[in-house]
């Protein structure tokens, strides 16, 4: 399984005021999820990976689009978080 971090550009919403800006700087977006789906447009991340098959209700997934990823890194979850071996003391 994939856990990935991904940093994307997104719309802003903003009410419109006399003066304001005519172009408003995109929302810079960070996430980080297993990895679900990736097609050439875009790459879906989720919660929880499909394990047995069920997903439940109320858990997200988000569909990111590739034009939109700033940056992306990708980790499998052994690598991500390595179980650490004891040592054994030797003479006790």
């Amino acid at each position: 399984m994939t856990v990935t971090f991904i940093r994307w550009k997104d719309a802003v919403a903003e009410e419109a005021k006399d003066g304001g800006e005519a172009c408003a700087k995109l929302a810079e977006l960070t996430e980080i999820g297993f990895l679900l789906h990736e097609t050439d447009e875009a790459v879906v991340i989720g919660m929880e990976g499909p394990q047995r098959g069920e997903i439940e209700p109320g858990r997200w997934r988000l569909h990111i689009p590739k034009v939109s990823i700033v940056e992306r890194r990708d980790v499998t979850v052994d690598r991500a978080f390595p179980v650490k071996k004891t040592r054994k003391v030797k003479g006790q």
